[in-house]
Parts: structure tokens; sequence; C-alpha cells
């Protein structure tokens, strides 16, 4: 304090540790003319004093003079410490008080009516703050010794708040295939729900990128590959994000997460002054429907189907294949599946159908077992794989490739009682991959299958359809977890394939060319975009008694079947701390319909919600989803009921609907081409 702000004080309004250098500095005198006694000398004959005697009896003589100078004023408290305060284990917590007097109030905090020894200031800290630290605080403010002068303030209650674990990180846009032609820059970006202080670090095919001359970006959220006219092949592959949280402290990852793998596609320039003699193949369209199940009622589960549908249905998107992707499929759903899918494949389609989950083979005829499967399941339960090729070898395309990631033991049991598939598929345009042989199993590693473990490396290639397979098998048989030199601990899978191709040459990767089928094509796109058309994102205000919260939902796509709703708060008013999220959804997708929290904030007072649900495709009507806000401070809850989401997805198609069994006789009519009932 400067002599200028001392200018307008009086004694009371000294802060206390000025008054009490004051006082030690008059207190100590010797002589008449010295401090306290100097101040006495000259006021003796104008002030009616005690004698110098009756002052140097006193503890303080310098305080006794200044109280007869001027009347004592008893202590009032002018700011009390806040009622209630808050904090994370770790910190520093300070609480204060403001109070006024003369002489200058002193200070004695206590807890739970338990004097703090040292706690004599008017601001109390405390250090490293934990849960022993919990209780009731107040301070006393006093300027007299008599302790029924003292002072209180109100109390203030003081609590943990327990360090909020870091929830696990969210992607919210994973890298997309990218298609280039040689001389072109791919991009990819990757995004997480997620304010904290993240790192990035880029692969293509498990090798992690730096940057260079072709490369920039490797550890930032979004990766360029340039590519060059002498090599622009090696860029070919799957690129993916290691996304990983820093510790505040150390800047260190403590936890990270992998985005998708996305394919890159480098074509040759083209050039139409130069007539090449090399004859090119084409497709009127592609399509492809990927089909995993692992969680099975009356089987073991597993754990790959879920990450290798996801893993091809990005590499055939990177080829222009219009995908569908679906898990956990019922026997009835599978066949409504292959019904509806068949309506995209026509004449000159290159048509894929994979399906990974559990399987066997009986009467050189492999069976597919659906989720609802029951215990010790027969063929009637389950569905024939020759049953699905034949539907599609119906529809004509100029390729039909069937990949089964299947075990094939035998079946222990009584041979199927329908009749085998007499199909001799005299079009030459049918290809066959098994995942393993016949009487062998199929096996997974880690969170891949085998056969995808090696297929994603390989099937995005600019290779014919015939090598695609035979280099698979060459991978597979290298894998040091398979067919190690015959060791009876080896596990054994050998992959078989059967083709018929008359034109072998061509590959996944053939452009498409609509030339003379613009009109049907276009009419199979609109077909296959309203069977994967999401929710668009919504605000809504929350109206509570004295303020308004604003809510917005988002939708992601999974999997032609899985919808993830984000629920997050864009305005939370005055509230101290506000969430919402989805508190009802229809009880045909409420299974497995789970509430994660995604930390959008550092101080966690806003949080970003998100629901994921399944099996969308056993929805009957309109998908309407209850959302929930809860606020705290002041708390109070509220729940917007019915919210109208219509049928997203698969949905739309109604997969719920019986359909024909392929295999039976039942229904000898085989539905128009261009029927629209999809729509």
């Amino acid at each position: 304090m400067d002599m200028a702000s001392l200018w307008n004080k009086t004694l009371s309004d000294l802060p206390t540790d000025l008054f009490l250098r004051l006082r030690d500095y008059l207190d100590v005198s010797y002589s008449h003319n010295q401090g306290w006694r100097a101040i006495v000398a000259n006021l003796n004959g104008r002030y009616v004093l005690s004698s110098t005697e009756d002052f140097e009896r006193r503890e303080s003589p310098t305080t006794a003079l200044l109280t007869k100078l001027r009347s004592l004023a008893p202590v009032t408290i002018v700011h009390n410490p806040l009622s209630e305060i808050s904090a994370v284990e770790g910190e520093t917590v300070e609480i204060s008080i403001e109070a006024k007097g003369f002489p200058p109030p002193q200070y004695q905090w206590y807890k739970d009516n338990m004097k703090l020894e040292m706690a004599t200031e008017n601001v109390l800290r405390i250090y490293n703050f934990n849960i022993k630290d919990e209780g009731e605080y107040k301070c006393a403010a006093y300027n007299d010794e008599d302790i029924l002068k003292h002072i209180f303030s109100t109390s203030c209650k003081v609590y943990v708040e327990p360090v909020q674990p870091v929830p696990p990180l969210e992607i919210k846009e994973h890298p997309r295939p990218c298609f280039v032609f040689t001389g072109g820059t791919a991009v990819f970006k990757c995004e997480v729900w997620s304010s904290a202080q993240l790192s990035y670090q880029w692969y293509k095919d498990e090798q992690k990128l730096q940057d260079g001359l072709c490369v920039q970006g490797s550890s930032t959220e979004e990766l360029r590959i340039k590519t060059n006219e002498m090599d622009s092949l090696q860029w070919e592959g799957n690129y993916f994000c290691q996304i990983s949280l820093l510790h505040p402290c150390i800047n260190y990852p403590y936890e990270y997460v992998f985005t998708q793998a996305a394919a890159l596609k480098v074509q040759p320039k083209p050039n139409p002054s130069v007539q090449s003699n090399k004859f090119t193949y084409n497709a009127t369209d592609k399509v492809a429907l990927l089909i995993g199940c692992y969680d099975y009622r009356s089987d073991r589960l597993l754990s790959a189907p879920g990450y290798d549908v996801q893993t091809l249905s990005s590499i055939f998107q990177s080829m222009n294949f219009k995908v569908v992707s679906l898990l956990n499929l019922t026997k009835s759903e599978l066949l409504a599946a292959v019904d509806e899918f068949s309506k995209l494949v026509w004449k000159g389609v290159y048509c894929v159908f994979y399906f990974c989950g559990h399987g066997y083979e009986v009467s050189n005829q492999c069976f597919l077992v659906p989720v609802d499967a029951p215990f010790m399941y027969q063929h009637p339960e389950c569905v024939a794989a020759n049953s699905i090729f034949d539907c599609l070898l119906k529809r004509d395309p100029q390729i039909c490739c069937m990949i089964l990631d299947i075990c094939r033991k035998p079946y222990i049991g009584q041979p199927p009682e329908v009749p085998l598939s007499q199909q001799t598929y005299e079009k030459g345009n049918a290809i066959v991959c098994y995942g393993t042989s016949h009487g062998l199993a199929a096996y997974e590693s880690k969170n891949y299958g085998i056969l995808v473990k090696h297929l994603k490396n390989i099937v995005g290639q600019p290779l014919d359809i015939e090598s695609v397979f035979r280099k698979l098998r060459e991978a597979i048989n290298e894998d040091p977890m398979l067919n190690n030199n015959g060791s009876k601990q080896a596990y054994k899978q050998i992959p078989e394939v059967r083709t018929n191709l008359l034109e072998p040459k061509r590959s996944f990767t053939d452009p498409i060319d609509i030339k003379g089928n613009t009109e049907i094509y276009h009419d199979k796109t609109t077909i296959w975009e309203l069977a994967h058309r999401k929710p668009d994102s919504f605000y809504f205000d929350v109206k509570f008694d004295n303020f308004i919260v604003k809510v917005k939902l988002d939708f992601q796509q999974e999997f032609s079947n899985v919808l993830k709703i984000y629920t997050s708060i864009l305005d939370p008013g005055p509230t101290q701390s506000c969430v919402a999220y989805v508190s009802g959804v229809p009880a045909d997708v409420a299974e497995k319909a789970k509430v994660r929290t995604i930390s959008t904030g550092l101080d966690n007072r806003l949080k970003k919600n998100f629901v994921v649900i399944h099996n969308i495709q056993r929805l009957k009507k309109p998908m309407k989803i209850n959302v929930t806000i809860s606020c705290k401070v002041p708390d109070c809850k509220k729940t917007i009921e019915s919210i109208d989401l219509g049928l997203p997805l698969i949905a739309r198609l109604n997969l719920w609907k019986e359909r024909p069994d392929l295999l039976s006789q039942r229904f000898a009519e085989e539905v128009a081409e261009n029927d629209d009932s999809i729509l």
C-alpha cells in the first residue's frame, strides 16, 4: 500500500499486517523520545491520557494507546466465504473472508468446529486437497481477546469432486477411401470428440509414416499423399491413424485409439490420344453385401466379424462398390437381406457376397448359421450358401463372387431334407472363395479373422480377381500362426477357391461405365441411397422454469443396420453442469443400447453422450426416442419424449417381414427385376 492510498485511511482501515508491523515498531522504545513514549510525550497536555506506567503494564502499549485515542471499533464481516466449494483431488483450495474493525481484526479458522493450528490469515489455503479435507469450514474474526466478542463467518462446505476417469476417445470422423489419378494428391482426415491435447500418427499397411517429399501431415489430423509418375503404385494400400490423448503434465500419450483403415487407389491418367492394344474391362455397376454374425444366442460368441465387415466395407467403397454392411442377422433377416440386395444386381454388374460367422459343411454344401439358431441347430434353422449364390446368379451379373469366412467341419447329424442346388453356373461368371478347406476350421487373430487379416492387404490392388485369391492363399500359407511345418500344435486353415470365370482378367478395381444404362444405374443408386439415409442433425430448446438449454442431436452410420446417436449441450444456460442423453428407444432395438459419455471440456461442465442402436432392421414402425436433460445447480431434469427419427438406414426395407426360403420351392415366381417395393 503506497502513501497515496493511505492518505484518506483511518486506523481501522489499516490492513492487519501493516497494523501489526506498526505496533511492533512503536512498541520498541527505550527512552521518552522513541516509539509510543514519544507519542505520549507530545500528546500530554492536549489529551487526557493515562500515565506512562499504565501503558507499560499492557502487553502492547501501542495498541492500548491507539485504542485510547479512538474508541474501539467492533469487528464486522464484510464478505463471508462461499457457502459451497467443490474441488478435484490434488488441487489447491482457497477459502477467504474479509472483516473490518479497530484494531484491525485477526483471524482463526475452524474445521468442523475444531481449531486449525497455524490457520490465522484471512485466506485459508488447503494444498493437495483430498477426501480427508472435506468438511465445514468457518473463520473467527476478532480484535479483542475476549472470546465472547469473536465474530464467526458463515460456514463453507468443501467437498471433493473426484478426478473423472478419462472417457474413451471416440472417433467422430474416420478417414474415407480415396481414389486419385497418377500424380494426384490423396487426402485422409480424421477427427475425435475431444477438446484435450491430442497427438496423431498415420500408418500405411502397419508401417509408420514420416513427412517427406510425398508425405505431409503424418502427425496431424490431415494426411496428404502426393503420388508421382514413377512409383505411384507404391502408395496404394490401407491408411489409418493412431490418435493419442496426451497427459496434461508430462505431455506423454496415455490413451489411444485407431481409426478404421481407408484404402488408397491410384489409377493411370486417361490419355485419349494414345490407343492401347490392351482390352479394358468395365462394369455397369459394382455392389457388395457384407454380413457378419458374432452375437449368437446358442453358440460361441465371436470377436472378429464386426471388424472384418468394417474393414472390407472401407476397401470395397474405395473401389466404388455400393456396400451394404449388416451385423447379427436372424435367418429370416438374412433371407430378406439377400432378396433385397439382389434387386441391385443386373446385367453387367460386379457382385460380391461375404459372410463371416459360424458355419459348417454337409453333403458338399456349406450352411451359414444365423444368430437366432437354437442350441443343437439343424439345417432348417440355417441358410444354405448355394441358395444365396443361385439367387444372385439369376440376376445375370458380369461377375458373381462369394467369400465364405466360416468353418467347414462336417456336421454331425442327418443330411438336409431339402434338395441341393443343381445350378451349373453355365455362364462362366462365378467364383467362390472359402476361408478354409473341407474338414478344417477358420480362425480369428485378435480383432481380425485370419482371412481378412491378409485379404485386406490384397483385395484393393489392381489385380485380376483370380490373382487376388491366389495371393491370399500364399499369404495365409506364410502366416506363422498357421500350417507351421506340419507341427501338431499349429492351426490348419487352407483357403479353397472354385472358379469358372471365362474372363479371368477382370478385376475388382475395374471402372464403372454406365453408357447406355444411365437410367437403370441411377434408379439402383437411388434405391441404395434410400436404404442408407440417416436422420439429419437438428437442434431444439428445452425450457425450464427460469432458463433455456440448447441441445443438438447428431447421427452417424456405423453399419447399414447400426446407428450411433450423439446428444450434446450447445448452451447450458446458467447451470453449473448440464448433460443430455438418450433415455428411451423402441423395444425392437433397445437390446444393447447403452449410453456412453464423451467429455468435450476439461472442466467437465459440458458432456457429449452417444448411444449405439443395433439391429435397426427390426424396427416395425418409425423410430421415436426420448432425450433427457439433467442439470446441476440448479438441480433439475426434463425429458423430451417421442422425438421422431422416421425409419433410418436399412429399417425402411422391412427385413423383419418373411421372404421366401431360397432353397424351397414354395415360391415359384421370381420377383421382377424392376420391382420397386424396396421404396
